[in-house]
């Protein structure tokens, strides 16, 4: 066995040595690096530092719309201003809202009672002039208008039209305001990105972002903010609005207001995704009206219109293009059915079928009571409908359509919808003397009954029971019903799927103990 050198030996021991040394440094320095961390948690040991630069997480699109956002922001909000107003409520006024809403069993104190309200506005000239809702300065014995910067004003009311809860208030100075640019709301589609700006619950300038959820949309039947609402159509946002957003702009990406805010549909009064805007090119014709005659006219041909056009009623009319509006019969200046107006001047008839008003192409109802209202009073315009199967054009003046009362709006409503059901639903009887004594309708089949969420329900017929007045059906494709077996035979005679159009008498009006019934019509498909 040979031994090995010295000089080996020596190095294997350095070389043990350094491992040992090495092995030593490095469990010290974990067993610092481990008391460091456990140390920094400790709120006296270590203080936090905000990052004055990083590299951004999100990418190049999501940055760019925020800085959209932000753009938009900051050129609108110098126009957009806070309404505080003030009104004097009478006594019982005032005693009757402390009982409903805080359970106050006492009268208030005799005399005037103060009321304030919040609201917001945008100004849209250097002039001083702000557009905001009717339901913010109505009734107002002062308004104050606050500007971004914190100035104060005190406004002039300039005049409103509650039918589009649109309000045009002024505040004056030596120099000009800054104003916000009006886009159109014409161009909007549903999905584009949309910013309001507000004062929701008192909190000022305050900014909500969201999309279009629908243009167009509009309310029939009372559905909407006020029994006139479909004399309107709005545009929809998920934007945050809630109360105190009311008159603010709903603003596009290019920071022009195409919308007014006016009102939310909610189940508890607080934002739950569903605001509606007036849309500039219905504030702004608003607007000029207002400036130029301190009023809003509206026109008014004269005429009922039947609530639906099913395409087997416009095959049944003669209707090629498929749809159109049914007129069921016609009235005069002041909305009563009696002597003529614009409509029976012109020559207009019932069962006409408007397809065309004012070079508008009239698609539905609502296509016609925008370009009625849209249309000037005393215009001389044409009107397109077919007869018999027959287009005719005839000449009609527009008259001025007079509202009898307004109601006052509210804030928020419910929308509700019924699933139709695949069966009949409904109970036909004969005319109950006491209907026939009351009308000069004796003749027909008295529906009696109509089950919710029927085929019948559905097509909008409405029942009487025993004592009525319930619609009465008089004809069915055009053939007379007489009795209820009319209508029964002539139903058992269609297959399933066949069309029926309906002809009905529905009551209107009551005068003292007579009853007058006005013709509608609507159609189903037998089950």
């Amino acid at each position: 066995m040979s031994r090995q050198p010295e000089s080996s030996r020596k190095g294997k021991r350095l070389l043990g040595v350094l491992m040992v040394l090495f092995v030593l440094f490095l469990g010290i320095g974990i067993g610092t690096l481990i008391t460091d961390r456990v140390d920094a948690t400790g709120p006296a040991e270590s203080q936090l530092q905000m990052q004055s630069g990083g590299k951004p997480v999100a990418g190049a699109p999501a940055l760019a719309l925020s800085e959209a956002f932000k753009e938009v922001a900051n050129r609108a909000k110098p126009a957009v201003v806070n309404i505080n107003t003030e009104s004097t409520a009478s006594d019982s006024d005032s005693s009757e809202m402390f009982r409903r809403f805080f359970d106050w069993p006492f009268d208030l104190p005799q005399g005037p009672q103060l009321r304030r309200s919040l609201g917001s506005g945008v100004l849209v000239d250097p002039k001083g002039y702000i557009i905001t809702n009717n339901h913010v300065v109505e009734g107002a014995t002062k308004i104050k208008v606050r500007l971004m910067g914190g100035e104060e004003y005190t406004a002039s009311f300039i005049g409103s039209d509650p039918i589009s809860d649109i309000a045009v208030i002024k505040i004056t100075r030596e120099t000009p305001f800054p104003y916000a640019k009006i886009g159109n709301s014409r161009n909007m589609s549903v999905g584009d990105w949309v910013i309001a700006i507000g004062s929701p619950f008192e909190l000022e300038q305050t900014v909500t972002a969201g999309i279009i959820s629908a243009i167009g949309r509009t309310f029939e039947n009372g559905g909407g903010p006020s029994n006139y609402s479909y004399l309107n159509d709005y545009l929809q946002t998920d934007a945050s609005i809630n109360r105190g957003n009311s008159g603010g702009p709903l603003l596009n990406m290019n920071a022009e207001v195409v919308g007014i805010n006016s009102f939310i549909s909610t189940p508890s009064g607080a934002n739950a995704g569903v605001g509606f805007s007036v849309p500039s090119h219905l504030f702004t014709r608003v607007y000029n009206q207002i400036l130029q005659s301190g009023k809003v006219s509206r026109g008014f041909v004269g005429v009922l219109m039947n609530p639906t056009f099913t395409p087997a009623m416009a095959k049944f009319f003669g209707v090629k293009q498929g749809s159109g509006v049914l007129i069921t019969s016609l009235s005069n200046d002041e909305g009563d059915a009696s002597g003529p107006g614009p409509a029976e001047k012109a020559g207009v008839q019932p069962e006409d079928v408007v397809i065309e008003f004012d070079g508008k192409k009239i698609m539905s109802r609502q296509d016609f009571v925008f370009a009625v209202a849209e249309c000037p009073p005393g215009k001389n315009t044409k009107m397109k409908v077919v007869r018999g199967g027959q287009e005719k054009v005839l000449q009609i003046t527009v008259g001025e359509r007079h509202f009898k009362e307004l109601e006052e709006t509210k804030y928020a409503f419910d929308e509700s919808d019924t699933k139709a059901k695949p069966e009949l639903g409904l109970t036909i009887d004969t005319i109950p003397s006491r209907v026939v004594k009351m009308s000069n309708v004796s003749e027909g089949a008295y529906v009696f009954s109509v089950k919710p969420g029927s085929l019948a329900y559905d097509a909008g017929l409405s029942e009487g029971g025993q004592s009525g007045p319930g619609d009465i059906i008089v004809a069915v494709n055009g053939k007379p019903v007489t009795s209820p077996q009319d209508l029964s035979d002539y139903v058992k005679s269609l297959k399933s799927g066949d069309s029926m159009v309906l002809k009905f008498m529905r009551p209107v009006r009551q005068s003292g103990t007579k009853l007058e019934f006005g013709p509608l019509y609507t159609s189903l498909v037998k089950p």
